[in-house]
């Protein structure tokens, strides 16, 4: 057998019979190496690519090339994170795609599945529907109207026209940082997070008035949250209004004006529209005896509220 100093020996023998690298093949090695190095740690490849913000315009020209690129779907679940849902006309965008829907991360989504049938899929997951909603506004306002933005928690969203008569364009309010009205009150400019602008067909009192209105909403919640939470002594952990959005500032400019409903009539208000909801369902619309038991349940057991006494009916 070979022994370990025979051994040793062969290899250096081996090592200096095999040709050695000069100083140019060296350089041009290590030149690759670190051109290689630098590639896989650039920052392009390190990040990925930011979408371009958005910059919808009045003119129904500026929304072919979000069409264009928008994924067609028509069965997905969407979530909160969507800033403006945009009715199309079929006419005006030359598509039979009937809603469009832009993301706060750049995702567009187009579907042929109208607006009203995308949000109302939301409210189902919320667990809470839009005439719920509208229900407890006309009670707290006193003021029944078609449109009225939809506030629960930390879901804000604004309908464009009234839902409950026909399709509409909806906005995400909780992404809203600041508006303007556009030069000839020919409709209102939003600036959403991450520089988003949308430019609005709306009229610009319609659009300020149910701003403050869903401020006026947003601070109520806030105020019966923290009576729930002082009533259960728990901490009061909610998160502050933030301070530069537009229902922050809404908030603000309104605070002296501002009202509160106690906790007590809040709750019998959330059990009077639970009912007006069960009984308004489609199935008991053409019952003759719904009108009467609504009648019966505001006059028996919800007579003394204020809120109830003034609406509508």
């Amino acid at each position: 057998m070979e022994s370990k100093t025979a051994k040793k020996f062969r290899k250096q023998l081996k090592r200096q019979a095999e040709p050695s690298l000069d100083a140019e093949t060296l350089e041009t090695i290590l030149s690759h190496l670190r051109s290689s190095l630098e590639a896989s740690f650039a920052p392009n490849n390190q990040k990925k690519e930011e979408a371009e913000p958005f910059l919808v315009l009045l003119d129904a020209e500026s929304i072919q090339p979000y069409l264009e690129r928008a994924w067609a779907l028509d069965r997905f679940v969407l979530d909160n994170s969507f800033l403006y849902i945009m009715s199309l006309d079929a006419q005006l965008h030359r598509t039979d795609f009937r809603t469009l829907i832009f993301f706060k991360d750049g995702r567009l989504i187009k579907t042929r599945e109208n607006s009203n049938t995308v949000m109302f899929s939301l409210f189902e997951l919320i667990g809470f529907d839009y005439d719920f909603i509208r229900g407890i506004s006309t009670r707290v306002n006193g003021k029944d109207t078609h449109c009225v933005p939809y506030v629960f928690g930390r879901y804000r969203f604004l309908p464009l026209s009234g839902p409950t008569r026909k399709n509409s364009s909806w906005v995400n309010l909780s992404k809203v940082l600041h508006s303007r009205t556009l030069k000839g009150e020919k409709g209102v400019e939003i600036h959403f997070v991450d520089q988003h602008v949308f430019q609005l067909p709306v009229r610009p009192e319609f659009f300020n008035e149910k701003v403050k209105q869903a401020s006026q909403t947003v601070h109520r919640q806030d105020h019966l949250l923290h009576s729930v939470l002082t009533n259960f002594d728990y901490v009061d952990g909610r998160k502050k209004e933030r301070e530069h959005s537009l229902l922050g500032n809404a908030m603000h400019s309104n605070a002296a004006r501002l009202s509160t409903v106690p906790m007590e009539e809040y709750i019998r208000i959330f059990q009077f529209s639970l009912a007006e909801t069960a009984l308004r369902h489609p199935s008991l619309r053409d019952n003759p005896v719904t009108d009467e038991a609504l009648q019966l349940l505001r006059e028996n057991l919800y007579s003394d509220l204020p809120h109830l006494r003034n609406a509508p009916r």
